[in-house]
């Protein structure tokens, strides 16, 4: 049994209590002159001594003593109890500085308690860059041109661009306010004529140039489109001549427009459209059905106007009919 004691007890000796942490911790920072000029990089090293295992995390600010830190180099482990790391500083006002010591976190698996360790001070000497009198002064140089990356002149054409856009915008938007303006303030001013007598005559005098007959399909469908945009600008005071065929479905959906004339006159403008920009070749029944759409069109949103009949002239009638 005593034997057995003795064992145990050689045993705990071999493990021994754990480490001292603050006896095997060092820290020593070094530079490799003490004399630099104002705003040159300072690279700073720093040796540490440490346990197996620690973990050390670096505590520098970003100013430290009127130094300015411009760079934080990685930790490396040179042995299982030594690293080393870089740290680069700058300084821009000249004179004697300390440069305070700098701090790290360590700890070390098994221990919970949180340790921090610094290096020793470094005095340093800044100067400025020194003037030679004997010389005689000359002109500054000119500033150096530095060429444009990718990324800024793509991001001066997506300003240039931008910019464009808006100025279209604000263009359009200056055209439909002067129509309105000179329609009396928003309100929509009727042609001298019906907007549908004027349409159904130009849509006979296109029928009579037999466009498409001769071989003008896109010159026909530029026509009876347009026939077909004037009628919406002179019936409902829209911009339909300047606008896209997006642009004009939309404002006659605001409008109220009827649903099955506005799906009918989207179809034959998209297909103009496609005749237009896509070199799209429709049939002979499209092309007659162009004739009878924009006709129906124009029939089924015609504005009637109704004459009222004097009362003398009513009963007069009434009076007959009896």
């Amino acid at each position: 049994m005593k034997l057995l004691r003795l064992i145990l007890i050689l045993a705990a000796l071999a493990i021994g209590p754990a480490p001292a942490i603050a006896q095997d911790w060092t820290a020593r920072a070094s530079v490799d002159s003490s004399s630099f000029l104002v705003g040159d990089r300072i690279t700073v090293r720093v040796d540490l001594n440490h346990p197996r295992g620690a973990i050390i995390r670096p505590q520098i600010p970003d100013t430290l003593g009127g130094f300015h830190v411009l760079e934080r180099r990685p930790m490396q482990e040179l042995s299982d109890t030594v690293s080393t790391g870089q740290f680069v500083f700058a300084r821009y006002d000249s004179g004697t500085a300390l440069l305070p010591p700098l701090k790290f976190a360590f700890s070390v698996p098994g221990d919970t308690v949180r340790r921090t360790l610094s290096t020793n001070p470094l005095l340093l000497t800044v100067v400025t860059v020194p003037v030679d009198t004997t010389q005689d002064f000359r002109d500054l140089k000119p500033p150096l041109a530095v060429p444009l990356t990718m990324q800024e002149i793509l991001l001066s054409a997506g300003i240039i661009l931008a910019l464009a856009g808006a100025a279209y915008a604000a263009y359009r938007y200056w055209k439909k306010w002067r129509a309105r303006k000179a329609a009396g303030g928003g309100a929509a001013s009727s042609p001298a004529r019906p907007a549908h007598v004027i349409a159904l005559e130009q849509l006979a005098l296109l029928k009579e140039k037999k466009l498409w007959q001769q071989g003008h399909v896109k010159e026909f469908y530029t026509e009876v489109t347009e026939i077909l945009r004037r009628y919406f600008e002179n019936r409902y005071a829209m911009m339909a001549m300047e606008e896209t065929t997006d642009e004009i479905i939309a404002g006659l959906r605001r409008l109220r427009f009827p649903e099955q004339m506005l799906a009918e006159a989207e179809r034959i403008l998209r297909r103009a459209d496609l005749v237009k920009f896509a070199k799209y070749q429709p049939s002979i029944p499209e092309h007659e059905e162009m004739f009878t759409v924009v006709h129906a069109v124009v029939d089924k949103t015609k504005i009637v106007v109704m004459t009222p009949v004097p009362a003398g002239e009513t009963q007069a009638v009434a009076h007959a009919g009896a």
